[in-house]
């Protein structure tokens, strides 16, 4: 296998950053290890809440913009009767 295969190197690079942080927790103090662990999970829920309000968004705009095109077109529809010339 001559092929370059660069996602074990993203892997290894990866890994040992995480070894890194690991070792890092490990030294410190069991209240900041607590309090680290808290900022990292309202971290994380901050990210979900803010993902989810995304989404709504998104489905809100995407509901905005059929509700408007089913308007414009009903809206043109009864305009080019309204304005036909009467014999």
């Amino acid at each position: 296998m001559s092929g370059v295969n660069t996602g074990s190197t993203d892997e290894k690079r990866w890994q040992g950053a995480a070894d890194e942080v690991r070792k890092a927790f490990s030294h410190l103090p069991w209240e900041q290890k607590i309090s680290t662990l808290i900022k990292i999970e309202l971290d994380m829920v901050g990210d979900a809440v803010e993902n989810v309000v995304s989404a709504v968004s998104e489905a809100i705009d995407d509901l905005a913009k059929a509700c408007d095109f089913s308007e414009q077109k009903s809206s043109t529809a009864s305009g080019t009767s309204a304005h036909a010339p009467t014999s």
